[in-house]
């Protein structure tokens, strides 16, 4: 698809709020006009789109936590909330399955009102072998509005790739460097000169220095008498970088993190949809195009006028057009209408650069040697089969290109979550999580978001 015309910068962290709830409403209105058949079949979806319409009004912010075994991202989290909340232990694994927990922060400085936000605890990445288990951590990590990526000093090529896989889903993320206090040396800027192709997902600023359960440290006593003790103290923990780079997320983005994510969901739902939807009508939509493609066909050969032919062509394939509209029922926006008139120009080109060759070649008598036994008619009625054929093609073409048209902008209405992902990408400031991952998102919007 080309470049749809720019729509008006919006407010997104409020406007694109409430608009992305009425295209979700209007999504689920959709499933509603849906044949019952299909209406049985998409439960699910339907189900996901109602979800995400229940957190965008709760204001739900949902954090994701990943990382390998024994790099304390239950440790973390507990710092975060000040509180033994998630279990620890001295064996590996201890979080065997995902737990999610509501934090409401007092953070100070949170400016962002009514924010409510949800952590979740997974089982490290190297436990999951199974594809159940794998598919879960795909399914938390797109249901996440922000990840966290938990390591232990330096990345291991492992985590690495596992934070690549991880990038595929398209959310921020921050790289928590947990058990700082044991590696000194170690600066994010160190980290990140390592990260190769992960330096566009990431900054130096985004990687974060922890330690949420300091290792213990000696500690000599003396008294005034001369005698002295040495033992071992517990530092507190120490997540005051991650908290701050929370606490920035939330206020300069967090709605908007929270809105692009589920319209990107809804995104996706809506283009499966509509190719469901598509499959299920192919066969009376064939139908109906190879009607109008016989009736213009037999109709310009019979014509004798040029400009009568021309208006014949247009008329026929406009009415071609709105049957296959009212078929699908799928919304349509100025963008399709302008691409399906731009398709209708060239077929109504072809059929009058015919209309002249053939009256060149007839007025020339280039085919008189040719069709002499025919006493000179049938140089008429070859051309009348050219124009007959070549408006036949066009009648094709022009019901594929609606097809198209209709299936591939489907998700562009102008409460389309194509649309208002692209107006949000004209909003986002460079230094925002959102301006990097702009690239990144889904592929109908990075078709449409692209120059020609």
């Amino acid at each position: 698809m080309s470049n749809p015309p720019p729509g008006p910068k919006i407010d997104w962290q409020a406007a694109l709020h409430g608009r992305a709830m009425q295209s979700l409403q209007q999504q689920i209105e959709q499933y509603g006009q849906l044949p019952s058949e299909l209406q049985s079949e998409q439960q699910n979806q339907l189900g996901v789109l109602q979800a995400l319409k229940s957190k965008l009004s709760q204001n739900l912010i949902q954090i994701a936590v990943f990382g390998f075994v024994s790099r304390g991202k239950s440790a973390v989290l507990n710092a975060l909330f000040a509180e033994p909340i998630f279990p620890v232990g001295p064996l590996n694994g201890e979080t065997q399955w995902p737990r999610s927990v509501r934090w409401s922060p007092t953070l100070a400085g949170l400016t962002q009102d009514n924010l409510q936000i949800e952590l979740t605890d997974t089982p490290g990445l190297d436990e999951i072998e199974d594809q159940g288990r794998a598919q879960m951590a795909r399914d938390i990590a797109s249901n996440a509005d922000l990840i966290l990526f938990i390591v232990a000093g330096e990345p291991t090529a492992e985590e690495l790739a596992a934070l690549t896989e991880l990038r595929q889903v398209q959310r921020p993320i921050l790289m928590v460097v947990n058990k700082a206090d044991l590696y000194p040396e170690l600066t994010p800027e160190a980290i990140f000169e390592k990260l190769a192709d992960l330096k566009q997902v990431l900054t130096p600023q985004e990687i974060l220095l922890t330690a949420a359960a300091p290792a213990p440290v000696p500690v000599r006593s003396e008294w005034p008498d001369g005698r002295s003790k040495e033992d071992w103290e517990m530092p507190p923990p120490n997540v005051n970088a991650l908290r701050q780079a929370l606490l920035k997320v939330l206020n300069q983005e967090g709605r908007g993190l929270l809105t692009v994510n589920a319209l990107m969901q809804a995104e996706q739902i809506e283009q499966a949809l509509t190719q469901r939807v598509a499959d299920y009508h192919t066969e009376p939509a064939e139908g109906l195009i190879l009607k109008f493609l016989v009736v213009k066909g037999v109709a310009i050969a019979i014509l004798p006028f040029l400009f009568l032919d021309l208006f014949s062509c247009i008329l026929l394939d406009l009415f071609l057009i709105g049957a296959l509209v009212k078929h699908y029922r799928f919304p349509t926006s100025r963008y399709q209408v302008d691409q399906i008139w731009r398709q209708l120009f060239l077929n109504s080109g072809s059929i009058l650069l015919t209309e002249i060759a053939s009256g060149i070649l007839f007025g020339l008598g280039g085919n008189a040697a040719v069709f002499d036994h025919a006493g000179g008619s049938l140089p008429l009625v070859g051309g009348a089969i050219a124009q007959a054929a070549v408006a036949a093609y066009g009648a094709q073409k022009i019901g594929q290109a609606t097809q198209t048209y209709l299936i591939e902008g489907a998700t562009w209405g102008p409460l389309g979550p194509s649309t208002l992902i692209y107006q949000m990408l004209q909003a986002v400031k460079p230094d925002m999580f959102l301006y990097r991952l702009r690239q990144n998102l889904t592929p109908l919007s990075i078709k449409a978001a692209a120059p020609d």
